[in-house]
């Protein structure tokens, strides 16, 4: 039997702490990384192992190569406040597929990050005082990204999706400025992404108030600056709390939001079911991401020439001679 890693909570085989689906399993000191290499390169040289471009975790920029073979990739970028619920999101999206549940055209072919996705689905199972343990807060460092793959089919055609996933924090230092050096991979997942689901935290809104509002006005400001009709989502997390808010703040914010985007599709979502199927996990949770991939997989339309009554150039208004007598 393999033996287990040493490090408190962490039940991952030894060699393969709970922090290696991204950059921070480096920092873990129960993870031997120059007695792991040894030991592969001495397998490899004798021929016992084949390596291959990819480990199941969280991708990083330079790697989304790895899952450009096919199609070119669709990246949704994840943005919201600190705690808003953007990680567990992704876990809740995971584990409603592996369970069972389907969006209603695309089916589930295949992934590049399954022990990401494991990891963010472990923290959503119940623990034995009868509750689930959130993931930890993601890492605000401006060189962290998360990017989790799925590969869907749909009518016979696969499409490769990367959700980008970064703190909160960082998002909220590129809300304020969009050039700080603190928040590169902000701005990162801003300029990629070809569609969006926006965060507000319907907790916050109970405990902040004015401080949550004014906090999602100007990240919603930021997004809004240079979106260029990408598609977005608004999704209202924990909403089984909302009826706690008071009803000035919630009304404040949906009109902020309906003035910065008119034609967003905004959802309630929770990660607590009360009925099987319940509304705001099990049908709301997936709605959110079917409702980015059917935008998505819809042809874009093109200009290719101008409109001959606007333009003054006569290079385009000259229709040639032919025929002509």
């Amino acid at each position: 039997m393999r033996e287990r890693c040493q490090e408190p909570g962490c039940n991952a085989p030894k060699g393969l702490c709970k922090k290696f689906t991204n950059q921070e399993f480096l920092k873990c000191p129960s993870y031997n990384k120059s007695n792991k290499e040894e030991k592969a390169s001495q397998m490899q040289s004798k021929g016992q192992i084949t390596t291959i471009p990819w480990s199941g975790v969280a991708l990083q920029p330079s790697e989304i190569s790895l899952v450009s073979h096919r199609s070119s990739p669709k990246i949704i970028g994840i943005i919201g406040a600190a705690s808003a619920g953007k990680t567990s999101y992704l876990g809740m999206l995971y584990t409603l597929l592996f369970n069972g549940k389907k969006f209603e055209q695309w089916c589930f072919a295949g992934s590049y990050t399954l022990i990401a996705w494991e990891t963010l689905a472990k923290y959503l199972r119940i623990q034995s005082n009868g509750q689930p343990e959130f993931p930890e807060p993601t890492p605000s460092n401006p060189d962290f990204y998360s990017l989790y793959h799925l590969a869907l089919r749909k009518e016979n055609h696969f499409y490769d999706i990367l959700f980008a996933d970064s703190s909160g924090e960082v998002f909220t230092l590129w809300a304020g400025n969009i050039h700080d050096e603190n928040a590169v991979n902000a701005q990162w997942i801003y300029q990629q992404s070809h569609a969006f689901i926006f965060f507000i935290d319907s907790e916050a809104i109970i405990k902040e108030k004015g401080v949550a509002k004014r906090k999602i006005s100007q990240l919603a400001s930021q997004v809004k600056a240079d979106l260029n009709n990408r598609p977005i989502v608004i999704v209202w997390s924990k909403a089984d709390l909302l009826d706690q808010a008071l009803s000035n703040i919630k009304s404040a914010i949906e009109d902020v939001i309906a003035k910065q985007f008119p034609k967003a599709l905004s959802i309630k979502i929770s990660n607590f079911s009360e009925t099987d199927p319940d509304t705001l996990c099990h049908v709301n949770n997936l709605r959110v991401t079917e409702y980015l991939l059917n935008e998505l997989s819809q042809p874009q339309t093109m200009k290719i020439s101008p409109d001959l009554g606007e333009t003054k150039d006569f290079f385009f208004k000259y229709q040639g001679s032919y025929g002509n007598k």
